[in-house]
């Protein structure tokens, strides 16, 4: 998803300048007492030397971390410089808020619930899961109900007989060893690791800089601000050819947004849009989901949820074939106008940007 969303560029912002310390291109004046440079009179770190660009150092004195200073890095600022970008989100968008189906939930262990295309009603042509893995309760013990699964539980989810061919799988995997496991559940569930999108974490809030060491997992060795999101791709899907099934270029594969409050696994909404903007299928599912994340176009299935609604034959209503009979399953790729899919624009078409015909497998 790299490309087409590669003219814009995070700059950043002096450490110095924005915390009312050295700005960039100032020296220190050497009249000034103390200091950590030493007393009055002694020669000040000037420009020359780096000093007003050392976020590291910024972040070892004040827990700021250098991602804090990115600039534009917002939804909000994000597209200001790029009216093209911002009129084919603001459209693309647009057009997802209005073929959605109508939010479904159900409250499930998804140890004993068997996951079949007749639970739903259809299959998915993406799926988004958000595990609890070890690495989480490591990382904020004594918080929360303390419930983890291994890997080998997760990988023996039975994701492939609910989705469709083409379709994409989002696992979030954390920072450790979530990263490797990650990918050999992708190869169980029959598909093959296409993206490694990363969100890396601000913690621009003062009350989060505090507990930046203490929730810290304790087999790491570095501090760790980010975590992963792998990207799966089951079937074959051409960028230059198959534009009525993926949008591809429009967002990048890094999310900059405000860590979640200590014990939190919550992740930043920016997914949904990335996973909506970029897959044409309107068919999605959440997995490990909360009530937070019940959603307009997904079907959310998770412990966390108080409640359930989720009906296969409502559901599968909303794609329904032109002799009136739901969509299950492709027969091989599928067409432009299928029920299923989102479908698209003259606008949006003018907008996009596009991949060269030939220009490689993907």
């Amino acid at each position: 998803m790299n490309g087409g969303a590669g003219d814009l560029a995070f700059g950043f912002d002096s450490p110095q300048g924005m915390m009312g310390g050295r700005g960039r291109g100032r020296h220190r004046s050497n009249r000034s007492g103390g200091g950590r440079h030493g007393p009055a009179g002694r020669m000040p770190m000037g420009p020359s030397r780096g000093e007003q660009s050392d976020y590291c150092q910024h972040f070892v004195d004040t827990g700021q971390r250098p991602q804090n200073f990115l600039r534009d890095a917002h939804l909000t600022d994000r597209y200001a410089d790029y009216p093209n970008l911002k009129e084919l989100v603001e459209r693309k968008d647009s057009l997802v808020a209005e073929r959605a189906s109508p939010p479904f939930f159900m409250r499930a262990d998804l140890k004993e619930v068997r996951l079949t295309p007749e639970l739903f009603g259809t299959k998915f042509d993406v799926v988004l899961i958000d595990p609890p893995w070890e690495e989480y309760v490591r990382r904020s013990p004594g918080i929360g109900d303390g419930i983890s699964w291994s890997w080998q539980d997760i990988r023996d989810l039975d994701i492939g007989s609910i989705t469709d061919t083409p379709s994409f799988v989002f696992l979030w995997c954390g920072s450790a060893e979530g990263l490797d496991a990650g990918r050999h559940c992708l190869t169980k569930w029959g598909f093959r690791r296409a993206e490694d999108i990363c969100w890396i974490k601000t913690n621009r809030d003062p009350s989060r800089k505090s507990t930046s060491t203490i929730r810290q997992d304790a087999q790491a060795v570095l501090q760790h601000t980010k975590e992963h999101c792998l990207m799966g791709i089951k079937g074959t899907v051409r960028r230059a050819t198959d534009g009525h099934i993926i949008h591809s270029n429009i967002d990048t594969d890094i999310i900059v947004s405000e860590e979640m409050p200590f014990g939190s696994v919550r992740k930043p909404e920016e997914m949904y849009l990335i996973i909506e903007r970029f897959c044409l299928g309107r068919r999605r599912l959440e997995l490990f989901g909360e009530d937070h994340n019940i959603r307009n176009g997904w079907v959310t299935l998770g412990m966390g949820l108080s409640s359930s609604n989720l009906d296969p034959i409502a559901y599968s209503s909303h794609f329904l074939n032109a002799n009136g009979t739901p969509h299950i399953s492709t027969h091989g790729k599928p067409q432009p106008g299928m029920p299923h899919l989102l479908g698209t624009s003259e606008e949006i078409e003018m907008l996009r940007p596009r991949s060269p015909p030939g220009g490689g497998k993907g």
